[in-house]
């Protein structure tokens, strides 16, 4: 969007990506009823991605229960008994496995969890 555009006036045709906004430019965002925040969002992803493509992603935990950290939210952490099964890390071949059957299923994104980590 050009700098001289506040961001309510851009159009999907002069989206671009940008790394040096200004803080009156994202106050203004800020600043924006949800519904209009909402249009803006949705036509930079159209000006970028098919807007009717869905992505479609397989999550596998690779280590259950037994955390050792203590985050209050989280089922994983071993400082509760959350009658989860625990489970051993997963070794990387069964893990290799696990997302290669994802991607011959449609998966597009493969994401790993280590103790309520994402790894990728």
């Amino acid at each position: 969007m050009p700098a001289t555009a506040s961001p309510a006036q851009s159009s999907a045709s002069d989206v671009a990506v940008r790394h040096d906004w200004k803080r009156s430019e994202i106050d203004a965002l800020f600043a924006l009823p949800f519904n209009d925040l909402l249009f803006q969002a949705a036509s930079v992803h159209r000006a970028h991605f098919d807007p009717n493509a869905v992505q479609v992603s397989t999550l596998l935990s690779i280590k259950t229960g037994a955390c050792p950290e203590d985050c209050k939210y989280c089922s994983q952490s071993g400082h509760y008994n959350t009658e989860l099964e625990k489970e051993k890390l997963l070794e990387v071949a069964r893990v290799v496995e696990e997302a290669r059957a994802a991607r011959d299923k449609g998966a597009s994104r493969f994401c790993a969890f280590l103790y309520g980590r994402r790894l990728a």
